[in-house]
């Protein structure tokens, strides 16, 4: 009777163990849906706009973020924490707060945390297996459809002005288009600078493909980049393959900007300091106070800081010069740059959420502890992509790359053959992570997230 009621027990369990499995599937089948979605609606509404004449308002664009967001918020119901709730209460108050002091505060950053938050916990649904279909399917498109536009660029356009439907959402509205460009204002190298990467065969243009800016696109190539370091492929050659691609996309898109993170992510990834949460915290701390010198030390006190020359290196200056230019109200979020931030990275986020709540929310993610060896280095590579993304503007935040980033970071974590990350040394003192963990009853405060 005992065995028998053993054996019930055993195929109980057993059923619900499959029937979990199976919903985890689900779920991470639609969670990499939401990934897809958010990659190519904005180039779905751009090719409806111009085949039918149906012009879209930033509000669509902003009702079809919404429902991507909303569904994700479903599907991962059940994984929201009491902690990451009261972390949730703390940041959306202290925002409304400073918000009465700020009026030019902008709470559009909430919408961009809670990208990451969601589409992290989507990819904790799924497996590194799906997370790498996700970017080769990913990679298809967005190959298929920059080739299209690099061959053929006029019937591109026919397709798919782009210029109009960013004139539509409100975006270029104080923009003249002299040259009755259908590309983006950034996609197309003018006056003395020159395409960096084949401008003899490809010429001035900047090439965007799905993304329709090619910043975007960019920022693309540096997270298959990401993804290559830090996950390896069955066989070595479709490593290659991915970063093969993801390097037509930089020369593609002409991102200056990709092959300097790429070579920044791989002198992190090949030292064991890519494991070190102290040394993680202080990589864009670091490149914020290098902002910072740089500012100070091309300081113009009777100019007012102003985009000097719009490449690499006049970025850098502007960002540098702006918060060299700042008093202690705009560094804590109380007071209105006097200087436009939304393209500035560093000051878009510091002045709209202030440095304390800004270095506590860095913190968290720096703190919490990956769930194998893959997550880990993924968690470095996003760290070195924030950084430097932040030194020349804010364009890492879109939902368009931002959901990738974080849903492949979530499914780093979930290998098949669970291989808990060991902390050393290089990750935190020992007798520190003991104290924390018996103050949280065994958790680490990120894994309480």
């Amino acid at each position: 009777m005992g065995q028998h009621m053993n054996s019930m027990d055993l195929t109980t369990e057993s059923f619900g163990t499959h029937l979990q499995a199976r919903t985890h599937a689900k779920l991470g089948v639609g969670g990499a849906g939401l990934v897809l979605a958010s990659v190519l609606f904005n180039a779905a509404l751009c090719f409806v706009s111009t085949v039918s004449g149906v012009h879209f308002s930033n509000g669509t664009v902003v009702v079809c973020e919404c429902l991507i967001l909303i569904t994700g918020l479903y599907l991962i119901r059940s994984r929201i924490s009491e902690f990451a709730v009261r972390i949730t209460i703390v940041v959306v108050t202290m925002m409304l707060a400073m918000k009465f002091l700020n009026a030019g505060l902008n709470l559009k950053l909430l919408h961009d945390v809670s990208i990451a938050y969601i589409f992290f916990q989507l990819g904790t649904l799924t497996s590194v297996q799906r997370g790498n279909r996700l970017v080769w399917i990913t990679m298809a498109i967005v190959l298929a459809l920059g080739s299209f536009e690099a061959s053929m660029p006029v019937e591109f356009g026919k397709l798919f002005n782009i210029w109009s439907y960013y004139v539509d959402k409100g975006v270029l509205t104080s923009v003249v288009n002299y040259g009755n460009s259908t590309s983006f204002i950034s996609g197309v190298r003018g006056g003395q600078e020159a395409r960096s990467f084949l401008p003899s065969l490809l010429g001035p243009q900047r090439f965007s493909s799905v993304f329709l800016e090619p910043v975007s696109m960019g920022n693309f190539a540096v997270i298959v980049f990401a993804w290559c370091l830090s996950v390896r492929q069955t066989v070595w050659w479709k490593n290659a393959i991915l970063i093969l691609g993801a390097a037509i996309c930089a020369i593609l898109s002409d991102s200056r900007f990709a092959f300097v993170c790429w070579f920044l992510m791989l002198a992190l990834r090949c030292t064991p300091l890519h494991r070190s949460r102290f040394v993680l915290f202080c990589i864009p701390v670091g490149a914020m106070l290098l902002l910072l010198m740089v500012g100070s030390l091309h300081e113009l006190p009777s100019i007012r800081p102003y985009i000097m020359s719009d490449d690499f290196p006049g970025r850098l200056l502007f960002s540098g010069r702006l918060l060299n230019y700042w008093g202690w109200p705009q560094w804590f979020g109380l007071a209105r740059s006097p200087i436009y931030v939304d393209d500035t990275g560093y000051a878009y986020v510091i002045n709209n959420m202030g440095l304390p709540l800004t270095l506590g929310l860095l913190g968290l993610m720096v703190m919490k502890v990956p769930a194998s060896r893959e997550a880990a280095s993924m968690k470095a590579m996003i760290i070195v992509y924030t950084a430097t993304s932040l030194c020349i503007g804010a364009n890492m935040f879109t939902i368009k790359t931002a959901a990738l980033a974080w849903f492949l970071y979530g499914a780093a974590g979930v290998v098949s053959t669970p291989q808990r990350y060991a902390a050393t040394p290089a990750n935190a003192p020992m007798a520190f992570g003991s104290l924390r963990r018996a103050a949280t009853g065994g958790k680490d405060a990120g894994e309480m997230l």
